[in-house]
């Protein structure tokens, strides 16, 4: 959920589909990262099934060639993860090398990071399982660290230990000490070794997934996890499964100026910082302050004689924080989690399969959305039973049915959706359909929906 970077980062809408790093997202940055590498095939990516609208829009974007998508129901972290992906890397191919990368990752020396890749498929071929080791450049005590051992091959050491988020004081001691790294969170092995290894520390987990994958359902490269069986697989990461355990683990070191982005501090770290340690994004206006990270995405925002502060602005939230303080920002997070507050959930943009929409303006009984569908997608054919709908075609071409009747409108035309009414709406032009959409009615929930017809095989709520 990334929650160290809300209010950006939120459930629905996860810091690695943020676009912070410019007009990509850390997602989009990553797998264009992989695919430049050589001798890398199409990758297979995991998702939470939540964020597969985000995912396939942002796959859409850039036109990125995917493998496979497995949709989980329900997260169980990575060792789940990659032991379901590493039965379907094998489904076609003997014993092929599996890499696992985070997708939220930034990587800025993709030269030396290539370089270290050739390092550890030398360490992995002879059946080590590899892990990444980051040379520490502060005392961080949000990342995990793992100890170098002796050389086994030319860049290749034993994995010695691992160590789980140090308190502050440890994390003092490991960067003095340069045996000790930070733990990237990436790993490189044979997709059978880490599957027998697995099986042997965790034959139950194993077995689940086993089970999971050759349950799931496929759609489009597309596979759903059956809930009813992943739910019962134990949870637990590679680290502690497997890379604590196991006699065959190695260590490659990799200094490409990496950072997992996991707060606002490490925001500000990798960011380019002006003549006083400040870092802006957005309209931003700064007078006799310094060493400050300040985002805002909507609106001016003037800051005047602070030091060493977050501010963070969205459309529905606010952010202020002392930077040495950034990695408690969770802490908020589970406050309004506490408080069922919807802003630690989804931001006013919500993602669908076939596009977006955002709330403009509402009261208690009218919603105003500004609604966009890509090109060659539609909505479902639906109905609501509270409320009635208005749409106004702000540009491109969109082809509607409402109930017996099929037209098509254009940019300045609309149309009204009476309640009860089954009606569709798709985009069939070439760019994005943009209009707005006002509804009014005495309800006017998400899940006052009925479906009839959908491309995207959805039975929960939402448009």
């Amino acid at each position: 959920m990334g929650t160290r970077l809300w209010p950006l980062s939120r459930q629905q809408a996860s810091k690695q589909f943020l676009r912070m790093m410019g007009k990509r997202s850390m997602l989009q940055n990553t797998l264009k990262r992989l695919l430049n590498l050589p001798h890398t095939e199409a990758p297979i990516i995991t998702c939470n099934e939540e964020q597969q609208s985000l995912l396939m829009g942002q796959l859409r974007e850039l036109s990125l060639e995917y493998r496979a998508i497995l949709l989980e129901p329900i997260g169980r972290g990575t060792a789940p993860a990659t032991l379901i992906a590493s039965l379907e890397a094998l489904s076609e191919d003997l014993d092929p090398l599996v890499l696992v990368v985070p997708a939220d990752h930034v990587i800025k020396n993709e030269a030396e990071f290539g370089a270290t890749l050739d390092i550890a498929v030398g360490a992995a071929q002879a059946n080590y399982l590899v892990t990444f080791g980051v040379p520490p450049t502060r005392a961080e005590t949000g990342y995990g660290y793992v100890q170098r051992g002796q050389e086994l091959q030319p860049g290749v050491f034993e994995l010695a230990s691992f160590v789980e988020k140090p308190n502050l004081a440890t994390a003092t001691d490991y960067g003095r000490d340069s045996l000790w790294f930070w733990n990237s969170g990436m790993f490189l092995f044979k997709a059978r070794q880490y599957l027998e290894e697995s099986e042997q520390y965790q034959p139950e987990m194993v077995s689940c997934c086993r089970y999971a994958h050759q349950e799931s359902e496929w759609v489009n490269k597309q596979m759903r996890l059956p809930q009813s069986i992943f739910e019962q697989c134990d949870s637990g990461s590679i680290d502690t499964i497997v890379m604590e355990k196991t006699t065959n683990g190695a260590l490659v070191t990799l200094d490409a100026m990496w950072s997992d982005l996991g707060s606002w501090q490490a925001m500000w770290e990798v960011s380019n910082q002006d003549s006083d340690g400040n870092v802006v994004d957005g309209d931003v206006l700064l007078l006799r302050s310094s060493n400050s990270f300040v985002h805002s995405d909507h609106k001016l925002i003037t800051v005047l004689g602070v030091e060493d502060l977050v501010i963070v602005d969205s459309p529905d939230a606010l952010l202020v924080a002392n930077r040495d303080r950034a990695q408690e920002v969770h802490d908020v997070v589970d406050l309004l989690k506490r408080e069922n507050r919807e802003e630690y959930r989804q931001h006013h943009k919500v993602y669908r399969p076939w596009g977006t929409y955002e709330t403009v303006d509402a009261g208690a009984e009218f919603r105003v959305k500004r609604i966009t569908v890509y090109p060659r997608c539609r909505l479902s054919l639906q109905s609501h039973a509270k409320r009635a709908e208005h749409w106004i075609v702000v540009s491109g071409s969109a082809r509607v049915v409402r109930g017996a009747e099929e037209f098509h409108l254009g940019k300045n035309e609309s149309t009204y959706i009476p309640s009860n009414t089954k009606h569709r709406l798709e985009n069939v032009g070439e760019t994005d359909l943009v209009l707005v959409e006002i509804q009014t009615g005495s309800y006017l929930g998400e899940d006052d929906i009925v479906r009839y017809e959908d491309d995207f095989d959805r039975q929960s709520e939402g448009s």
